[in-house]
This record gives C-alpha cells, sequence and structure tokens, in this order.
C-alpha cells in the first residue's frame, strides 16, 4: 500500500502542490471570514443538564444575568458640584453607545413622590438641575442616601465606593467586534480619573470582552513563538535552513487548514478551542523529524534520493500514521463527554491532526525530490557525539543496571501516587488569572466592598396569581433575605419585597422609617394601587423595575444578587446548604407532609391521609379542586361537608391525585445564575475529561492490540505511559497545583502524544526480530538505535513547544504547558529506558507467533524495486542518473 502512495506522491508532485494550495486559500478565506469568538460562561454543559436547563428558563423569563458592566470609583470627593457634575456626564456619554440599554448611578437615580389626589407616585430625576440653582448638592447628597434601597446595591458608605451599573445588550458582548464596545466604555471612564481616581471594572461583560481578547492574542503569540522555537530547534538538530523552511512550511499550512476548519465546521473560538492552532506546530514538527531523520538515515546507507525518499514513505508511513492516528484518538474521545464545546474541540483537534500527517507525508517528500542531496555536512547529526553519547548510555543502561531501573522507576511511582492523594480540585471564573492581574485585583475590590460579583439567582414558583399577594409569601421571601442579610460570600439581595419597602417609604413622603415591609391586607392592597396607577414605577424608573424581579405569567419571583467567585466546588456545597435552608422557609411543612405522604404508600393507613387533608388546609383545598374537577355543585359539597372528602379514598387515582395537590401547594426552588452555571460546568468537564481519559486509554489498548497482536506487549506498552501521567499527578499534589478543567486535559493529551514513541519503538523492535533471527538483546539494542534518535528530537521539540504555553497569562493554559511538557519528558525517559527494560527482562514470554506475524507491518520492507530505472516525473537528469 505504501509503495503505491510513495509512487503516487513522487509522480503527482505539482498536481498534489495545486491541490494543497487551492485548499489552504480556501481555508485561509474561512479563517478570516468565518473565525468567530465564544466568550460565554457555562458553554461546556450539554444541553440537558439540569443547571442549563434552568438558566435557560431563567433567561426566558427576566434576560440575561450577566450583562451588566460595572465601574467602581473610590472617593470622598463624589459629592461636590463639579464631581458630581461629571460623574452625570459620564452615565450620560455612557448613555449614547449602540448597544447600551441603560446605566445607573447615583447621578441618574430618579426619585419616588406620593401624588395622592392622583393615587399614584410621581417619579422625578433626582439630580437634573446642573446649575445647582434648584438643589443642593447636599440636598442631592440627602436625597440618595436617605433611601436605605441603595446602600450596598450602589454605594458603600462606609469606603466611599460608587458603582456606576452599565446594562449592555447580550447581541453586543457575544459580538466578536460590537464586543468591544466593552473596551470603549472603560476608555471613556479612563479619561476621568482626574476626577475619581483610577475606575475598577467589574461583571461578566468586562471579564468575558477582555479574557476574549486575550484568547486571541495568545493564540497568536504562541503560534509565533512556536515557530520561532521549533526553527531554532530543527536547524539545530540538522544544521539545514532548507529543512527548516520545509517544516516551517508544513505547519504554516497546518495553521491555516486548522484555523479554517474551525470556521467551515461553524464552530467558535473557546479558551480551549485557541489550543488547536498552536497545537498542529507541536503535533506536525515531530512528523517532520522522523520523516527527515529516516531520510538522512537512508541517505547514508546509499546515497539514492529517489530510493530513499521512496523508501521514508513506505518504511515508516504506517507507523507515523498510527502516531498520528492515536494522538488523534485522545482528542476524539472528548466526543464521549456529551459537552458541546468539549466534542467540537476534539472532533475539530482529530481532524486536524489527521490532515498534518497528509501534508507532513506528501510535502516534505516533493520538496525534498526538489532539492540537492543532503551533504555530509547536513548528515552528522546522525553521528554526533552527543546523540551517539546518548543512545549509547541509554543501551548500556537497559542493558547492565536493570535492577536499578526497576527500583528508581518503583520508588517514582510510590511518591507519585502519595502526591496524587494530596490534589484537591477546584475552579472558578478568575482562577487561572494571576491574583496581580488588573483583573483579579478590580474583582477582588468590588466583592471587599460589596460582597460578591459573579450573579446568583433565585427563583421562586408562587404557581398561583394570589399567592403573590399574600403576606405570608411576602414575609418568607423578606425572611429569606434577611438569613443572608450578612453572609459575606453575598452582596445585597434584591427582590419584590424590596420593591414593596421602597414604594412603602414613598407613599410615607420618602420617610426612611417607612422603608419596612406591610403585611396587612389593607395596606398591601393601597399600596397595590398606587403601583398599578404608576407606569414610570413599574417600569424601573426609581432604579428597580418590577418585570425584572417578577414574571406573573410564570408566576416565578427572583430574589437577585452576586456570589463571591470561590470556586466551583465551594459554590456547589453552599448552593445545596442553601437549598435545604431557603427550603425550609418557604415550605415549613415539607418534611412533615413528605413524612405522612411516605408512610401512607406503605401501610395504606387512611388515618395518615386525614392528618395530610385535616391538618394543612391548602392541600385540602388543592386537593378538592382536584376531585370536582370544575364542577361547582362538586366542589359546595366539599366546602360543605370536607369528611365527606373520605369517600374518595378508596379511588385508585386518589393516591396520585394527592401527590399532586401537595405538589401544587408547595413553593417550587430554583438556583441559578452564572455561578450556579459556571460552577457545574467545571465539574462536568472534570468528570467528563477523566470518562474520556479511560475511553483514550481503551481505544489506544485496542488499536495497539490490533498492531502486535498479543495481550501480553498490550500491557508492557501500556505501562511506560501509564508511569508519567501518574508522575504528573504526583507533583500536582505535591506542588498544591489544583484539578480543574485546563490540567485534567493535560492526562488526555499527554498520554495520546507520549503513545506515539511506543508505537515507533515495539514497531522497530519487530522489525529487528525478523532481521536479527530472534536475537532479542540485539533488536532491543537496534531499535534503541534506530528509532531512538527520532524519539528523542521529537521529544526534545514537544517539551520545548509545551513549555511555550507557561507564557500564558492565564494559569490554567501555563499549568497546561508545563504539565504536558513535563509528562511527555518523562515518557521520552520511560520509553527509551523502562520499555527496553521490560522486553529484555520478560523476553520469549513476550514476543510470541502472534507478535512475528500481525495484521499489518508498521515498518515495511517489502521487495526491493529496480531503483536504478524507476523514474519521477520531472526530477533533474543528474538524479535520475544515480
Amino acid at each position: 500500500m505504501w509503495q503505491s502512495v510513495a509512487n503516487i506522491i513522487l509522480r503527482n508532485r505539482f498536481l498534489i502542490i495545486g491541490i494543497i494550495t487551492l485548499m489552504t486559500v480556501f481555508f485561509g478565506y474561512q479563517a478570516v471570514t468565518g473565525l468567530k469568538l465564544d466568550n460565554k460562561y457555562g458553554i461546556l454543559l450539554p444541553k440537558d443538564a439540569k443547571a442549563k436547563v434552568d438558566y435557560d428558563r431563567f433567561k426566558s423569563m427576566f434576560g440575561e444575568d450577566g450583562g451588566t458592566l460595572v465601574i467602581a470609583i473610590q472617593t470622598d470627593s463624589l459629592y461636590t458640584e463639579d464631581n458630581f457634575l461629571k460623574w452625570k456626564e459620564l452615565s450620560d456619554s455612557i448613555l449614547t453607545f449602540d448597544g447600551v440599554e441603560s446605566v445607573v448611578s447615583e447621578a441618574t437615580l430618579f426619585g419616588v413622590t406620593n401624588d395622592k389626589e392622583n393615587q399614584k407616585f410621581k417619579v422625578h430625576p433626582v439630580f437634573s438641575d446642573l446649575r445647582y440653582q434648584d438643589k443642593s448638592i447636599d440636598s442631592v447628597k440627602n436625597e440618595i442616601k436617605n433611601n436605605p434601597l441603595y446602600e450596598g446595591l450602589l454605594y458603600n458608605s462606609s469606603t466611599n465606593v460608587s458603582l456606576m451599573m452599565i446594562s449592555v445588550d447580550e447581541n453586543y458582548i457575544s459580538h466578536q467586534k460590537k464586543s468591544m464596545i466593552v473596551l470603549d466604555i472603560e476608555k471613556v471612564a479612563d479619561s476621568y480619573i482626574e476626577y475619581f481616581g483610577q475606575p475598577r471594572y467589574a461583571g461578566l461583560p468586562h471579564l468575558r470582552v477582555v479574557i476574549g481578547k486575550q484568547i486571541m492574542k495568545e493564540m497568536y503569540i504562541f503560534i509565533g513563538l512556536l515557530v520561532l522555537v521549533t526553527s531554532l530547534l530543527i536547524y539545530l538538530f540538522f544544521r539545514s535552513l532548507r529543512v527548516v523552511f520545509i517544516c516551517n512550511l508544513i505547519v504554516l499550512i497546518s495553521v491555516i487548514w486548522s484555523m479554517g476548519m474551525i470556521a467551515a465546521l461553524n464552530f467558535n473560538i473557546t479558551i480551549i478551542m485557541a489550543l488547536i492552532p498552536p497545537l498542529m506546530i507541536v503535533i506536525g514538527i515531530p512528523n517532520c523529524i522522523f520523516l527527515i531523520t529516516k531520510y538522512h538515515q537512508e541517505i547514508v546507507h546509499h546515497g539514492n534520493k529517489v530510493k530513499a525518499l521512496t523508501r521514508v514513505i513506505k518504511k515508516i508511513g504506517t507507523a507515523t500514521f498510527l502516531t498520528n492516528f492515536t494522538t488523534a484518538l485522545g482528542f476524539l474521545t472528548f466526543i464521549t463527554t456529551n459537552s458541546p464545546k468539549l466534542m467540537e474541540f476534539g472532533i475539530c483537534a482529530a481532524l486536524n491532526i489527521i490532515l498534518v500527517f497528509a501534508i507532513s507525508i506528501s510535502i516534505l517528500p516533493i520538496f525534498m525530490s526538489f532539492s540537492k542531496t543532503p551533504s555530509t555536512k547536513h548528515l552528522k547529526h546522525l553521528d554526533r557525539k552527543l546523540a551517539v553519547g546518548l543512545l549509547n548510555n541509554l543501551i548500556r543502561i537497559t542493558e547492565n543496571h536493570r535492577p536499578a531501573v526497576y527500583v528508581v522507576t518503583t520508588s517514582v511511582v510510590v511518591l507519585s501516587i502519595i502526591g496524587m492523594v494530596q490534589i484537591k480540585a477546584t475552579g472558578n471564573l478568575t482562577g487561572d488569572l494571576p491574583q496581580d492581574h488588573q483583573i483579579s485585583r478590580d474583582f477582588n475590590f468590588i466583592q471587599d466592598n460589596f460582597g460578591g460579583s459573579i450573579p446568583f439567582e433565585i427563583m421562586i414558583d408562587y404557581k398561583e396569581r394570589s399567592r403573590v399577594a399574600k403576606s405570608s409569601t411576602l414575609k418568607k421571601v423578606d425572611a429569606i433575605e434577611q438569613l443572608y442579610s450578612n453572609d459575606t460570600l453575598f452582596s445585597r439581595f434584591v427582590s419584590y419585597v424590596d420593591f414593596l419597602k421602597a414604594a412603602n417609604m414613598a407613599y410615607y413622603d420618602n420617610d426612611s422609617t417607612q422603608f419596612r415591609l406591610v403585611t396587612k391586607k389593607r395596606q398591601l392592597a393601597k399600596l397595590k394601587k398606587y403601583i398599578d396607577n404608576s407606569v414610570d414605577v413599574n417600569s424601573g424608573g426609581s432604579g428597580v423595575a418590577i418585570n425584572e424581579l417578577i414574571d406573573t405569567t410564570n408566576y416565578v419571583m427572583r430574589i437577585r444578587t452576586q456570589m463571591r467567585d470561590i470556586g466551583s466546588y465551594e459554590i456547589d456545597d453552599k448552593a445545596e446548604i442553601m437549598y435545604a435552608e431557603i427550603d425550609s422557609i418557604l415550605n415549613p411543612d415539607k418534611k412533615e407532609i413528605e413524612s405522612l405522604y411516605a408512610q401512607y404508600q406503605e401501610t395504606k393507613n387512611n388515618k395518615l391521609l386525614d392528618s395530610i387533608l385535616f391538618n394543612h388546609s391548602s392541600i385540602y383545598n388543592a386537593m378538592t379542586k382536584i376531585l370536582s374537577g370544575g364542577d361547582d355543585e362538586k366542589q359546595l359539597a366539599f366546602d360543605s361537608n370536607p369528611e365527606s372528602i373520605r369517600k374518595e379514598y378508596k379511588n385508585t387515582s386518589f393516591t396520585k391525585d394527592l401527590r399532586m395537590a401537595i405538589d401544587q401547594e408547595y413553593f417550587g426552588l430554583t438556583l441559578t445564575g452564572t455561578s450556579i452555571v459556571a460552577s457545574n460546568g467545571t465539574q462536568y468537564m472534570v468528570i467528563n475529561l477523566f470518562t474520556s481519559l479511560l475511553f483514550a486509554i481503551l481505544a489506544i489498548s485496542i488499536l495497539m492490540a490490533i498492531l502486535f497482536r498479543s495481550w501480553r506487549m498490550v500491557i508492557v506498552s501500556l505501562i511506560p505511559n501509564f508511569i508519567p501521567l501518574l508522575v504528573t499527578g504526583g507533583i500536582m499534589g505535591w506542588f498544591g497545583i489544583p484539578l480543574k478543567p485546563s490540567t485534567l486535559l493535560v492526562f488526555s493529551i499527554a498520554f495520546g502524544i507520549s503513545v506515539d514513541d511506543t508505537i515507533h519503538y515495539l514497531a522497530k523492535y519487530r522489525q529487528e526480530l525478523k532481521n536479527k533471527q530472534w536475537d532479542l538483546k540485539e533488536c532491543v539494542i537496534m531499535a534503541i538505535r534506530e528509532a531512538g534518535l527520532g524519539m528523542f528530537y521529537s521529544s526534545i521539540v514537544l517539551f520545548c513547544g509545551f513549555s511555550m504555553f507557561s507564557f500564558s497569562q492565564f494559569g490554567g493554559t501555563q499549568a497546561l504547558g508545563l504539565l504536558v511538557s513535563l509528562t511527555l519528558l518523562v515518557a521520552m525517559i520511560t520509553n527509551l529506558v523502562v520499555l527496553p527494560t521490560l522486553l529484555l527482562t520478560l523476553e520469549r514470554r513476550l514476543t510470541t507467533k502472534s507478535f512475528e506475524e500481525p495484521y499489518f507491518d508498521a515498518y515495511a520492507e517489502g521487495a526491493e524495486i529496480d531503483w536504478v530505472n524507476l523514474e519521477i516525473e520531472d526530477l533533474p537528469k543528474e538524479i535520475k542518473k544515480n
């Protein structure tokens, strides 16, 4: 097969170059015109995940919770005529930006007064007289500070910190070009430094846009760094600018194809998808190294360039394909995660890795065929003292120091396992940023002054229209707010109850002592009448819009707040505790009712039904409504004689109807918001990356079994690839590197790449078994000499290549680069030391008849060809004569 491939490539060089050029132009056009950035959080969750379903339901009723850009200033001179005017000027100028829906600050607030004559509230701007003729700055300050609603929401009077909250259209935030409005707004705010000092920025729009911009920037930086570093390494290895040019051409085409593929498949750039183009460089260069090393070895053997190029494709085509295939398989296992973005990443990475192989196996032989035969200078690397000395040392260790190898390996594994036990899992929105990064400092500033910065939402399903106005319902909501009023993890809670408190205060001529919840039916009815007559109040003229707090269509009330960015697992633990606490406030009898219902299902004792129905009138009423089915006479009978319901106990559907009645009387509770979605997304990714790693191990094991037809050889081949994973896990534990999605990716990526060396070595080892008549020791040594140099070169390139990711500003990407580099370096050592040692120790117990005769050869020799008469189209005459 590979002989035919070699003939096709070398006899159709211009056609292949033309096809690759056209495809490069196509993918380049796709990359330039179609590449988009996705900066949303929670995108790792599958569509049917409960957290995502809840969040989508929330957004359908109340809109985006993460669309507020926050600007914070700290000054004790805001309430001076000049500075307050400037704060107003800044607010008004930001409001003129396309995509800005509203701006709320102390300078844009509206006051509410009681219009007793028309029985409604009148709304007026607190600050509108720019000359301070009708109202002094002190009067403005008193009116704002007199309203308890804004303390902890818009300002912190104890630290002199004030906020400006800017609502930005989600269509602008998620659009790659339009999202720059956020940076434009911040640029305008920075121009007011002389008045307010350096502004602080927070809110998800700021986080999403700034990090998204950094993702794109780093992707291009990494591409440049990797090209520079790999070019330097290739030149040091081969001392040929021609080789450097050809390798760079291959990776350049691979990068263009990878970026174009992302756009062509209608995928978006995320922090994980941005790794693909740089990865193509890291994966493509080892392909070049193996091909060039083999080409040079062939030239040394016989000096015939045409024969050498054909043998390069023929002899290691299968091995190189398999190494790329196993790497692609490692990435493809991400499709098992059921996470759309991880699946997209896995599919795109796997396809591009296979394409990198196709580009390498085509471009390199073609361009080499146009080049001169390598000179002695270019072939010296094969006999370089460093290379020969390295290989001789590896052989010496394998032959003479096997017990020491096992002792050292065992010790390292034990230490690694001890370290792995100490690994802690975490993950938060700003956790990948250094603590001294401006984003982290700004977020911490907001959290220190207001308690939180990541949206956290509580949705209460009150299920019946009449419930929302009941004093019992309002008291429960108020109790929830009071419960967490001193919780330092949260900012101030705001709900419909606060709206009613503010309305009551306005009713009493803005007497701040009246900022309280009224519970008497008559008072509530009076306030409701005022609110219904006041369009401006309903639409948020006072700074809080009623439609942002309650959805009367779906009977859902919202309590909104912001939570500290404490980490995904901590958020999950807190949410679990809160759910139990809030549910006990909303449904205080739930535990008793559920206990009675469970006992009834077991015993069928009708007295338990009596306890449920007659001790809980709301359940009785809901049950009779179900049983009457809209029949007024039947309903009247139940109302007149409550005990008549006992006649229904014998009905087969009674238990089901009772369950429905009980559930209808419970307040529904949902905790959601960006904090919950991001928390669940992180945990989901961690779990599924473990799953994908197991699938990768299984899939590659099956592939190795097909390749070598020996289960013993499969086990031996996996050992040197498991050890690096254990070492990496141990280092994470010992050095306190947490387990999170970015660091967990290390294991799948590194395993898929490190097994490449195993395939190269074992394939060469099996080939030597045939040539050396089963002299096992000589086969192990020859495999080290033949494959060891290429493995060493490629591992050094991979180590240096992945190390470039350590220059990232994202801690996760830094850890990914350093840990993968380390893992691959350890994998090189285990594949060149532990694997040969195992082969010599176990000897003939491994090399079975099936191992001798596999399904196909990774290093195929095949029949010799008349190389003198083999012609390649358009080769120079002097080459043909060879």
